[in-house]
């Protein structure tokens, strides 16, 4: 019976983690010299060929909000995350398709 108790808690811990970190926009995220960093705190940052800018950010549903640093309007967009690819509609309102690093 502890075995079997053993078994579902650790099934069910597993469960809970791959979810999370498979689903979460937490973490960084490339597409070619391109990468974001999105931290637990909502802070990031975006390092665009070598230039770090520095952000905060929020999510509601499937809407991003990033406020890079200096500036005062947010960028607002939509995004999904599926097999560790987060996709973001870019201010031209493409697909922009960042891997989860």
């Amino acid at each position: 019976m502890k075995k079997m108790l053993l078994l579902v808690a650790l099934v069910c811990c597993f469960s809970v983690l791959g979810c999370g970190k498979g689903n979460t926009i937490i973490g960084k995220w490339g597409h070619g010299s391109f990468v974001y960093t999105f931290n637990e705190d909502n802070t990031c940052s975006y390092d665009a060929l070598g230039t770090l800018m520095k952000c905060t950010y929020k999510v509601e549903d499937n809407k991003l909000s990033i406020l890079y640093e200096g500036n005062t309007a947010a960028f607002e967009t939509t995004y999904t995350i599926s097999d560790n690819k987060l996709t973001i509609k870019d201010s031209f309102g493409e697909d922009t398709v960042y891997d989860r690093k």
